[in-house]
């Protein structure tokens, strides 16, 4: 994979989709490795409490992914390239990406694994 192909904030779909591997939309933050890179989780449910609501305004409308009740998962996770490749069905804008940094910028990186099993 090559992480430089993205830019902080894109939104992006996996070609591995299914319940336990890239299910979810996923925001690009940065490159990690050649083989993985980190992001954030955008899902429909306020799991256990913990996920936050995000808001239309987050959302750039140019593009087909748009806000439906969408709440950001708390977490930094390592995403691997063999989940790829990976397609670009989004974009935050300027002050959605501001709000995932601030939320997520002081967490660990972990795999979402990792991530659920420390949540249960």
């Amino acid at each position: 994979m090559n992480s430089s192909q993205f830019q902080s904030g894109d939104i992006l779909k996996a070609n591995i989709c299914d319940r336990n591997n890239g299910f979810h939309p996923i925001i690009f933050i940065d490159g990690n490795s050649d083989k993985d890179f980190i992001g954030a989780m955008i899902t429909h449910s306020d799991y256990n409490n913990v996920n936050v609501l995000m808001d239309e305004s987050h959302f750039k409308s140019t593009f087909d992914f748009k806000f439906e009740n969408s709440y950001l998962v708390l977490g930094r996770f390592i995403k691997p390239e063999e989940w790829g490749p990976f397609k670009k069905i989004g974009e935050l804008s300027h002050v959605g990406l501001e709000f995932v940094n601030e939320s997520i910028n002081n967490l660990p990186m972990e795999t979402f694994n990792d991530y659920f099993n420390r949540m249960k």
